[in-house]
C-alpha cells in the first residue's frame, strides 16, 4: 500500500516533462530562419467578423472588427459595433506612415506606424510591421530585437516548446515560445528581474487554413496597465490579392489633423 501511494505522490507531484526531439534545432538563428519560412508562401490576409474584446480601467468594451495584413508590413483595421455596419475608428498603415481617422470627434491622426502609435486603436504594444507578423502566426522581431541581449535558445520541457529568450533592458526576459512541428509562435512573454509579468501575449484555437496554421484567438495582457485585450477571429483568407490603396488613408473633410511622433 505504501509503495501505491508513494508511486501516486511522485505521478501527481511531477509534472510531465516532455524530451526536445532527435531533430530539435540548436542555434538560435536556425530557429528564426523557420519561423519567417512558415509563412513565406502568404502575402496577405484578411481576418473577418473579428471580435475584440477590452477589459481595462475598470470598463469591458466589445467591439467587431475587419483586420487586413499585407507583407511586409501594411496593416487595415475597421472597428464597428456589434449590431452596426457604422465604422467608428479606422487605422491604416503602409508599412512607412500611419494614419487614424476616429469618426466621433472626425480626428485624423498621422505618423509613423510605432508601437506607440498603433495602440491608439490595438493596444498590442507592437508595432505595424510586428502585427502582420503576429497575426501571420509568426515573431514579433521589431519589438524582440529593441532589447539588448543575445539570442539565446533552450528547450521547455514542461510544455514542449522552443524558448528563444533575450534580456532586456529593465534586467529581465523576453520569451517566444515556438512549436517545433511548424515553428508557429503560441505565447509571448516579459518578465522583470523578478520573473513577475510585464506583457504577455496567448493564443488557442489554432487551425489549418490550407498549408498555413492560424490561431483563432489571441490574447494581449499588460498586469501593470490592468490591460486585458483579445481578438477572436471568426473566418481568416489567404492570398487574396488585396490592393494597396486599402492601406493608405487620406484626411476626410474637415477632419481635425493631428502629427503624431509616438
Amino acid at each position: 500500500m505504501f509503495l501505491f501511494f508513494g508511486a501516486l505522490f511522485v505521478l501527481v507531484g511531477c509534472p510531465r516533462q516532455i524530451p526536445p526531439p532527435d531533430n530539435a534545432l540548436e542555434d538560435p538563428s536556425e530557429l528564426r530562419a523557420a519561423i519567417e519560412q512558415r509563412h513565406a508562401h502568404i502575402d496577405d490576409a484578411r481576418f473577418k467578423e473579428v471580435t475584440l474584446e477590452y477589459f481595462g480601467d475598470g470598463e469591458r468594451v466589445r467591439v467587431r472588427q475587419l483586420i487586413l495584413v499585407q507583407k511586409p508590413a501594411s496593416l487595415r483595421v475597421q472597428t464597428r459595433l456589434p449590431g452596426s455596419d457604422e465604422i467608428l475608428n479606422l487605422l491604416v498603415s503602409d508599412g512607412t506612415t500611419f494614419a487614424m481617422h476616429q469618426r466621433d470627434t472626425n480626428d485624423f491622426y498621422t505618423g509613423a506606424p510605432t508601437r506607440e502609435n498603433i495602440n491608439r486603436l490595438l493596444p498590442v504594444d507592437l508595432s505595424g510591421a510586428d502585427v502582420v507578423r503576429v497575426m501571420l502566426g509568426g515573431a514579433p522581431w521589431d519589438r524582440f530585437n529593441s532589447e539588448p541581449g543575445t539570442d539565446t535558445l533552450a528547450w521547455d520541457r514542461r510544455r514542449g516548446l522552443y524558448q528563444l529568450s533575450r534580456q532586456t533592458t529593465s534586467g529581465g526576459t523576453l520569451s517566444l515560445f515556438v512549436r517545433h512541428t511548424d515553428f508557429a509562435v503560441i505565447e509571448v512573454l516579459e518578465q522583470d528581474a523578478e520573473e513577475r509579468a510585464l506583457y504577455h501575449y496567448t493564443t488557442d484555437g489554432w487551425r489549418d487554413l490550407g498549408g498555413l496554421a492560424l490561431p483563432a484567438f489571441r490574447r494581449f495582457v499588460w498586469p501593470d496597465r490592468n490591460l486585458d485585450f483579445s481578438l477572436d477571429v471568426r473566418e481568416t483568407q489567404l492570398n487574396i490579392s488585396l490592393q494597396q490603396r486599402l492601406f493608405m488613408l487620406a484626411p476626410p473633410a474637415g477632419s481635425r489633423i493631428i502629427e503624431v511622433n509616438g
